[in-house]
Formats: C-alpha cells, structure tokens, sequence
C-alpha cells in the first residue's frame, strides 16, 4: 500500500492557465518533498486542463480533477 503523503497541496482553479504553471513549479521548488499536489478544475474553457496534465504526466505526486 503507497505511503499517504505528509502534506496535500490544494489548489482550485478557474482559466487558470496562464498562472497555474508558476504555481505547480513553486511547490515542485521547495525542498520538501513529501507532498501530493491536487488541481481542481472548476470548468475551465482555457489552456489549465492542458498544463496540468502535463505535471501530471511528468510526477505521480500530481493528481488533476476537473468538474463543471
């Protein structure tokens, strides 16, 4: 069974995609790492779904869910 994180990082997010970037590369700056990152999409019609993905994709420790 995986080991549950130390810290969840929660971040809500509405067209968020020209910020939500920055935001995913400073927690993947800090020094600790014991973490799960958590995007909330709450119906985004820009780019956020698309950048998300791709920490997604890159790191096990991000998880994306997207509702309307």
């Amino acid at each position: 069974m995986p080991k549950t994180p130390a810290v969840s990082v929660v971040i809500p997010a509405f067209n968020a995609a020209i910020v939500v970037r920055e935001t995913l590369d400073s927690v993947c700056a800090q020094t600790f790492r014991d973490f799960e990152v958590i995007v909330v999409d709450d119906g985004s019609t820009d780019d956020t779904a698309v950048v998300v993905r791709k920490f997604c994709a890159a790191d096990a420790r991000f998880r994306f869910l997207q509702q309307s």
